[in-house]
């Protein structure tokens, strides 16, 4: 994305989906689901994955300065939240109201989850936007290779963001050879979701490239303090 490019609906929706998942993901990461063959997983593995997805798009339409954009814009948003949701929780209640156990179970993480979630957050999407960066350098005006970097930089930072917030969230609270397994499986679950689905990211890859091309590249119109039109 050029520096002075216009940013269009498009990109500025699918960078609110993009936060929107991640907050999702950060609220139901606490809960341990259950899934086939009895493997355990966080909840976030229903939706976290789209987090990534939407960052191999952002690096192959928008380039790498938009995807790092977003990951902050992300942080701060989850950063937020959480402060809201702890100042809530420390609000007394009315003494009718019986559910501020449930209500801080599930919305009151602990500030070691907080870190955990965060920090393999940073770091990891840091990761699949490096890696993804420098495949992307071997084709920088086509989509030519986008599967591989798609796959290749999301494993990459999936593997990093797993390392982190795993140990850091759940070490002490469930058995070792859980936690590994759990650590093992939620990479390949996530990576295997995204391999199953790229035919679709591919496609949208190119729908919202082709969008943007369509996209007027005339100076934006700014306004001034005495509200004089300023070209720009």
């Amino acid at each position: 994305m050029k520096k002075n490019h216009n940013i269009s609906f498009l990109q500025l929706y699918l960078t609110l989906l993009f936060v929107v998942s991640l907050l999702i993901s950060n609220i139901i990461a606490s809960k341990q689901v259950l899934l086939p063959f009895g493997i355990v997983m966080t909840g976030a593995v229903f939706i976290f994955p789209i987090t990534y997805i939407l960052s191999d798009l952002f690096s192959e339409v928008y380039g790498y300065r938009w995807s790092r954009l977003t990951c902050y814009m992300g942080f701060a948003a989850n950063l937020f939240m959480v402060i809201v949701f702890s100042l809530v929780i420390i609000t007394p209640a009315p003494s009718f109201w019986t559910n501020q156990e449930a209500f801080q179970t599930v919305l009151g993480n602990t500030p070691r989850i907080l870190f955990a979630s965060l920090s393999a957050f940073m770091i990891g999407d840091l990761i699949n936007d490096r890696v993804f960066k420098k495949m992307k350098e071997k084709h920088p005006t086509d989509h030519k290779g986008f599967g591989w970097r798609a796959i290749i930089s999301s494993f990459a930072g999936e593997v990093i963001d797993s390392l982190i917030f795993l140990p850091i969230a759940f070490l002490g609270q469930m058995p070792i050879n859980s936690l590994v397994v759990m650590l093992i499986m939620q990479v390949l679950i996530k990576t295997g979701y995204e391999i199953i689905i790229l035919p679709i990211t591919y496609k949208v890859v190119h729908i919202v490239s082709e969008y943007e091309k369509r996209q007027p590249t005339e100076p934006k119109t700014i306004y001034s303090y005495d509200n004089k039109q300023i070209q720009k």
